[in-house]
């Protein structure tokens, strides 16, 4: 399997935890719930070939002490989970060890988790991709732990997003550093954010800044803005922002109306710390990336409204000055109430069109696997009739009304061909004497039929 197609769906509380493992052991407990992820229903006991367990992590020694060891250390390893509480739905805290029991026989890594992280873990409603191929290529643990919280906080499909601000004491437990560990903030800074950083913006297709905020000339907490681009071949992937229409929508405007990537790119990274202290609108928490984007919006409204007034003599620099020194725009809030107007709207028509179209991926993936599973008993039939003359009889005896929709004048199996409805109800008999046949069809399609359903309920 190509290295860059393994992906983990990762439970967002599992990623949201007190960091206090190493960078192999991380490592492993991926690679161990993406091999246990399928099975992760219906058994205990999982196993994986330690020579596997060794490429996936890119451990290439033969030496397997380390591994057991890596084991050992999970095995006594209490997390904290859902440090965050992402979901917003459950404050539920918790705390457990990353694995139940480990042995390794015979060449083979088998490995069973406590009843009900297992649980937990599959199918979540909210998860992170994590691709293995990327995993194996970090070489800090809090690169690693990092780039895991952001990949959760972009989510599938996006391009660019952003983490909430973490307080330092939280963002420390991510990262497993102790109270006494990097005491002063500029060690903190260096070791623990900015190389992580420079690490994940080199070896994935990420690029990650970092916005701060502060009491004072205190940091109390920060956050990471995160884009997605192309790994390209170097030196091509080190430019900043590509020409893309994905590009974050404060770039965009600011480029729309004049001003140099550079400068676009220092005030969006830098968000509401651009503007001077004694000015500054008042700390927006969580909501700061859409506060800016209006914050910004005025500043161009304004703009727009002095060019067509002609009272503007050099554009860029009057706009920068609106943004630094927040120069007032009584005007704009009409406009903003017609745009939320109109974003209301569209994030309805938006919604029932995502909505439309997975269920109609969920209606395509259904009608995939019932028809195989049709396949499957209609195989079964003409392979061992008298089973089909079992199912016949049992449904006489037990079966209200089935007499009324049987056609005595003809076979079991015509009877079963030609009739939608005598199928119907047959067809459980069939599948219930040949259960872990049809089990293994059921187990290809419903895992993905479960993520559209989650996706589903999000909506």
């Amino acid at each position: 399997m190509d290295e860059l197609k393994q992906e983990l769906y990762k439970h967002s509380a599992s990623i949201q935890i007190e960091n206090n493992i190493t960078l192999l052991q991380r490592k492993a407990w991926n690679a161990l719930l993406w091999n246990a992820y399928d099975e992760l229903p219906t058994k205990e006991v999982h196993s994986i070939p330690v020579q596997e367990l060794s490429k996936l992590i890119g451990y290439d020694s033969h030496d397997t002490e380390y591994l057991k060891e890596a084991a050992k250390a999970m095995m006594r390893c209490v997390v904290e989970y859902n440090v965050l509480g992402k979901d917003g739905k459950s404050k539920k805290w918790g705390a457990l060890v990353l694995l139940a029991q480990v042995d390794i026989e015979d060449g083979m890594f088998n490995y069973a988790y406590p009843p009900e992280l297992r649980q937990r873990l599959h199918n979540p409603e909210m998860y992170a991709r994590l691709n293995l191929g990327l995993q194996k290529r970090f070489d800090s643990k809090h690169a690693l732990a990092l780039w895991e919280l952001c990949t959760d906080y972009l989510g599938s499909g996006r391009e660019h997003g952003e983490t909430p601000f973490l307080e330092l004491t939280t963002f420390r437990k991510l990262m497993g550093i102790a109270k006494e560990e990097y005491p002063r903030f500029k060690d903190l800074s260096l070791y623990v954010i900015k190389k992580p950083v420079e690490e994940i913006n080199h070896v994935s297709d990420f690029r990650v800044t970092v916005e701060y905020q502060y009491q004072g000339r205190k940091v109390i907490a920060l956050k990471f803005k995160i884009r997605r681009v192309a790994l390209l071949p170097e030196p091509a992937q080190i430019k900043m922002f590509p020409d893309l229409e994905d590009m974050p929508v404060v770039i965009k405007e600011l480029k729309d109306v004049g001003l140099s990537s550079n400068d676009a790119w220092e005030i969006w990274q830098q968000s509401f710390s651009y503007v001077d202290a004694s000015v500054r609108p008042a700390d927006p928490g969580e909501g700061a990336e859409r506060a800016f984007l209006q914050y910004v919006r005025e500043k161009i409204h304004l703009l727009k409204r002095r060019q067509a007034s002609g009272k503007v003599d050099n554009s860029t620099g009057f706009l920068l000055k609106a943004l630094r020194l927040n120069w007032s725009n009584p005007e704009f809030e009409i406009e903003v109430k017609k745009e939320a107007k109109r974003e209301e709207a569209q994030a309805a028509r938006d919604k029932e069109i995502r909505r439309k179209t997975l269920e109609a991926q969920r209606e395509e993936r259904e009608k995939a696997r019932d028809n195989e599973l049709q396949d499957a008993c209609m195989s079964l039939v003409e392979n061992e009739p008298d089973l089909l003359k079992e199912a016949a009889a049992w449904a006489m005896r037990e079966v209200q009304g089935f007499m009324m929709l049987y056609d005595r004048g003809k076979s079991e199996a015509e009877n079963y061909r030609d009739r939608h409805a005598v199928k119907a109800l047959l067809n459980p008999y069939l599948r219930q004497q040949c259960p872990d046949y049809f089990h293994a069809i059921e187990k290809r399609h419903d895992p993905g039929i479960s993520v559209i359903e989650a996706q589903l309920q999000t909506l």
